[in-house]
């Protein structure tokens, strides 16, 4: 939800959100490439149309910690934590007004995801891995619904459970 145009805080919360927005997509393009800054814009431009708030912006960074570590270790798989923080994420804040548009929104991230993947030529098998851990993960997201709504600690938390259940399947 934008902020109202009258609103004193209107520019200065524009230009905070434009300023991370493009140092996390430039980060996501010089470190991981063009896969990485595909989910981030996603994620990004999610939040800027369904939850215009520096709450939501600030819990996106956090998922720059796969980032560095796929830098740090040269491990590609790390792809999958990171899309998975970014669709619990939206998940959680778009779940927040309604499960369905969570459901969504957390849905079309993992789509975008396996999307990639069929591009990088992954096999069915992995593809159907990938699907079955990443639905399995933002179904729990969803069920913790009714008790983060609201609770930025508790969706942080959950979002960070997440995306370490995500890498921990790595190992499937």
């Amino acid at each position: 939800m934008l902020p109202e145009a009258g609103d004193p805080m209107t520019r200065a919360a524009t230009a905070t959100f434009l300023v991370v927005e493009i140092l996390f997509l430039a980060a996501a393009q010089g470190v991981g490439g063009w896969p990485w800054t595909a989910i981030g814009g996603a994620a990004i431009g999610a939040l800027a149309v369904a939850d215009f708030r520096p709450a939501s912006l600030a819990m996106v960074v956090p998922g720059l910690v796969w980032l560095v570590l796929f830098r740090a270790t040269g491990n590609r798989e790390l792809f999958f934590p990171f899309t998975i923080y970014l669709a619990s994420l939206l998940a959680l804040r778009l779940g927040a007004r309604s499960t369905w548009q969570g459901v969504t929104a957390g849905g079309l991230m993992v789509v975008l995801f396996l999307a990639i993947r069929a591009s990088q030529r992954a096999s069915p098998r992995v593809l159907a891995v990938e699907l079955a851990v990443a639905a399995l993960i933002l179904a729990v997201v969803v069920g913790t619904l009714p008790v983060s709504r609201g609770k930025i600690a508790v969706e942080a938390a959950v979002i960070g459970v997440a995306s370490l259940l995500a890498y921990a399947s790595l190992a499937l």
